[in-house]
């Protein structure tokens, strides 16, 4: 003991060093902080030298100075009931209480005691563990949990934990929505073939057999709500744990839109096949008429008999035009990318660009800043585009008016890109919104499927369309390549 008024349950330090006396040897060097208390007195009596490193004081202060309640200073009632715990039972443990560090710092601390007789006295034994590290890590595996928990049950997918024999152990909000359920809750203990209309015991056994620890499978399947009802979905199931006794995880997908976009686009594609089969069907009769058309063209006709056939023979050649911009249209895009001179091809194109009468009496301006550049494109396909995009802005403007077709850099990044502008009154936002729609257009004659061919291409390619229309620039249409 420290002073020599008070008693002490130990072999005092003299008494101890000739032969050393075991105890006196496991209290001094024991990795635990151990106190001898007086709780009665708020005495601490003896102290350990990890006592002294873990509270910060020298140890003569610990027995001299320091009393229990500069220890635990904001939990003297809870340690008086611990410590009364203790003497009714004879031993007890807690980690809910903290010590108090000389220089401040508290310290959640372990505590385990019993009862020791100190000269007629009930003192008691504590030995003391810092858990501060454990009780970080605690408290950042809650955290961790609970975000796990708030992506779990803000997720976009169904999730549910499966246990070997097919028992839901647990699942989320989303789940329990997309089945028909009310909470999550009843979800848990029903089996994965109660919900999976697609699954027997024996391929859901197989199943399992197949999968490997942290390596998922993507599966599609039915599943059925709690109405009976059954819908499409995606499942993606992944096996974690011990390989000898592995739960698993299971992310749920509705994919009934997808199906039914998926099967949209294919009757889509059927409809432009079909759409193809006619325009080939319908150009051959188209060609015997426009040739009964010429034929009769070269005949004496009265000058009345002529408007009708120079009526007739535009009417022929308008519907040969928009036959040719629907199988233009509705065809596949099959994109055969090779490296191509951008402003060679566009020089290359000009004459026969020029040609088109709704050019010929345009004033087009080609300004190619492009000389040395090469993209990847398929050559045929750039070419309609360019001739629809300058046809386009032909059109728009009167005879005499100017249209300009450049090639540059796009300002501020290094991608290439094509301009054609016109002049003219703006389109308005309404009208431009609508603009590359199928059959929506704002000519007379116009059936809108030039700027949809536009569009289609850009995309087959990847590359980036605008359309802008204002009364300072005029109407631009640019392609960023």
């Amino acid at each position: 003991m420290s002073e020599a008024s008070e008693p002490s349950a130990l072999p005092t330090r003299e008494q101890a060093a000739e032969p050393a006396h075991p105890l006196r040897k496991i209290f001094d060097h024991a990795n635990d902080a151990i106190l001898l208390i007086d709780p009665e007195r708020d005495r601490i009596l003896e102290a350990n030298t990890q006592a002294s490193r873990l509270l910060g004081y020298d140890p003569a202060e610990l027995t001299r100075d320091v009393r229990i309640s500069n220890v635990h200073p904001h939990e003297m009632e809870r340690l008086r009931q611990f410590a009364q715990d203790v003497k009714t039972r004879g031993q007890g443990w807690t980690d809910e209480l903290s010590c108090m560090r000389k220089d401040g710092l508290r310290l959640p601390s372990e505590i385990s005691a019993s009862v020791v007789q100190v000269d007629g006295r009930d003192c008691i034994v504590a030995m003391v563990r810092d858990v501060s590290a454990r009780k970080a890590a605690e408290a950042a595996l809650r955290r961790s949990e609970a975000r796990f928990r708030a992506f779990v049950e803000n997720a976009g997918d169904g999730f549910f934990l499966v246990a070997s024999d097919g028992r839901i152990l647990d699942t989320n909000s989303r789940a329990a929505e997309m089945l028909g359920y009310q909470h999550a809750e009843q979800l848990v203990g029903c089996s994965v073939l109660e919900i999976d209309a697609g699954l027997t015991p024996e391929t859901f056994a197989q199943l399992l057999a197949e999968l490997e620890i942290d390596q998922p499978k993507l599966l599609e399947s039915r599943h059925r709500r709690r109405d009976g009802s059954v819908f499409p979905s995606e499942v993606s199931l992944c096996a974690h744990g011990e390989a000898q006794a592995p739960s698993y995880i299971a992310l749920l997908r509705d994919v009934s839109q997808r199906k039914s976009a998926e099967a949209a686009i294919a009757r889509l594609a059927e409809m432009g096949e079909f759409a193809a089969m006619m325009v080939h069907q319908i150009r051959n009769p188209l060609s015997t008429l426009r040739m009964a058309l010429d034929y009769l063209g070269r005949q004496a006709l009265t000058e009345a008999a002529r408007k009708r056939l120079n009526l007739a023979q535009r009417e022929s050649d308008r519907l040969g035009r928009l036959l040719e911009d629907v199988l233009a249209y509705a065809g596949r895009r099959t994109v055969s990318p090779e490296p191509v001179a951008l402003d060679a091809l566009i020089q290359a194109l000009l004459p026969s660009l020029q040609a088109l009468p709704s050019v010929a009496d345009r004033r087009l301006q080609v300004d190619l800043g492009l000389p040395e550049t090469e993209i990847q494109a398929d050559p045929a396909q750039l070419r309609e585009v360019l001739i629809n995009l300058v046809v386009n802005a032909c059109e728009a403007v009167a005879a005499g008016d100017q249209v300009s077709l450049r090639t540059a850099r796009q300002p501020g990044t290094a991608s290439p890109m094509i301009e054609v502008r016109n002049g003219g009154a703006p389109i308005p936002p309404e009208v431009l919104a609508r603009i590359g729609q199928p059959f929506f257009s704002t000519k007379d004659a116009g059936n809108g499927l030039g700027v949809a061919y536009v569009r289609r291409v850009a995309a087959a390619h990847h590359w980036a369309f605008s359309l802008e229309s204002t009364a300072d620039a005029g109407t631009v249409a640019r392609l960023l390549l």
